[in-house]
């Protein structure tokens, strides 16, 4: 089957024969595989896992009870692997407000997803974003970019039903869901928070809602220092001891949450025009992508750091649309990983009640003037000064648009 489902009344007039279900649990999840049972379709519940170690039991038995096949997959060393460094590489900042966080899970969902659905001889591949969730691209242009010989089935996206409808289907089959108005998507990356009292960006913040982050108030009076380390752009080392990223993130979690680094409110834009409120929290990422920034501004030309600035954000804006697979956001990801080559050396930072202060940088490859001493000051005394100021000033010398001569 090719082609997209975009309603449940679609689904229902062209029920496919065999569905890959992506599944958390979920209250949405749950209802479509209700609906899908209903229908008599073929599920096969994928549930996939970044950064939790442990399958869900509760999900399992809710996909079976709908007659639906469950499978379980840790994408957590993938993630670390490919993902989250493309984020580093782009210093992955939306609109310079906030990292991004499922722009970097649904694209590794995606291509999960096609794997196992070639594997199990599934035709489409079902998921429960919204119109207002920019995950529907992200995993609607990933799986068609990766095989569009298999369809895409998004139901939500044209059938919007309330959650208290979908809750009470499911309770009459005896599914209940503990209560809560927020809505939640967290990886090792960001933890993002929307829905609920947090829906218009005019409500006052509820900060009950962080999990990962203290507030600045109850931070420990005392800063935390730490060094990390960076070879080709990525980090590599904490305190000057090895570590692997996965575990440098765990790490940097929980020490930048407790002095209440990371906190973030925003509008993240649709494609329909209007923008979707979000908080999110990310401790680890604001430390690293800030000791990326100042590791790139002391290693390269200020051209290079203008390139590079200009197509991190085109990537950034790039896969947040959902590109991550098309040839612009590859392109310029291996751009980005490349030019990154010479970020080699170490970052000292503090973390204090919410700030990040840069106390030292230290690399090799540095422009910064102290690293060349007097080498450096002996060759500007024999330099020329006059032509390069006669050649530096000639446009601004020769014309002044509106201005008298």
């Amino acid at each position: 089957m090719h082609g997209f489902l975009t309603g449940l009344e679609e689904i229902a007039d062209q029920p496919p024969r065999h569905m890959l279900l992506l599944y958390s649990g979920g209250v949405d999840g749950t209802y479509l595989l209700q609906r899908l049972q209903s229908l008599g379709v073929r599920v096969t519940a994928l549930h996939l896992r970044i950064g939790d170690r442990e399958s869900s039991a509760t999900a399992a038995a809710h996909a079976r009870q709908f007659g639906a096949s469950f499978i379980d997959v840790d994408l957590t060393d993938q993630f670390f692997d490919v993902f989250a460094p493309a984020a580093v590489h782009a210093d992955a900042v939306y609109q310079d407000q906030f990292p991004v966080g499922s722009t970097l899970t649904r694209p590794l969902m995606a291509r999960t997803a096609v794997r196992v659905a070639r594997e199990h001889g599934c035709e489409v591949i079902g998921h429960t974003a919204t119109y207002m969730q920019n995950s529907s691209i992200r995993l609607s242009g990933s799986i068609a970019a990766l095989a569009p010989e298999i369809g895409v089935a998004a139901p939500f996206l044209g059938s919007d039903l309330p959650r208290e409808a979908k809750l009470a289907a499911l309770a009459e089959a005896g599914i209940s869901f503990p209560e809560g108005i927020h809505s939640v998507d967290a990886n090792p990356w960001a933890r993002v928070i929307e829905c609920g009292s947090l829906e218009s960006p005019e409500n006052r913040l509820d900060e009950s809602v962080f999990r990962w982050t203290r507030d600045v108030e109850d931070a420990p009076a005392e800063p935390a220092e730490l060094l990390l380390t960076f070879r080709r752009g990525l980090p590599v080392a904490l305190d000057e001891a090895p570590i692997a990223f996965g575990d440098l993130v765990e790490r940097l979690n929980l020490l930048a949450g407790e002095h209440g680094v990371g906190r973030s409110s925003g509008l993240e834009d649709t494609p329909f025009g209007v923008k979707n409120h979000e908080v999110r929290e990310a401790p680890a990422a604001t430390v690293i992508i800030k000791a990326h920034q100042v590791m790139a501004n002391a290693v390269f030309t200020a051209q290079e750091h203008a390139v590079r600035g200009a197509i991190a954000r085109e990537w950034t804006t790039t896969v947040v649309q959902g590109g991550w697979f098309s040839h612009l956001g590859e392109s310029l990801a291996r751009c980005l990983a490349d030019l990154d080559r010479p970020l080699e050396g170490s970052v000292r930072l503090r973390l204090h009640r919410g700030a990040v202060t840069v106390l030292s940088v230290n690399s090799r490859n540095g422009l910064y003037y102290t690293r060349f001493g007097e080498t450096f000051h002996a060759s500007m005394s024999d330099y020329s000064y006059t032509p390069w100021l006669s050649l530096a000033t000639l446009p601004s010398r020769l014309r002044r648009f509106g201005a008298p001569r």
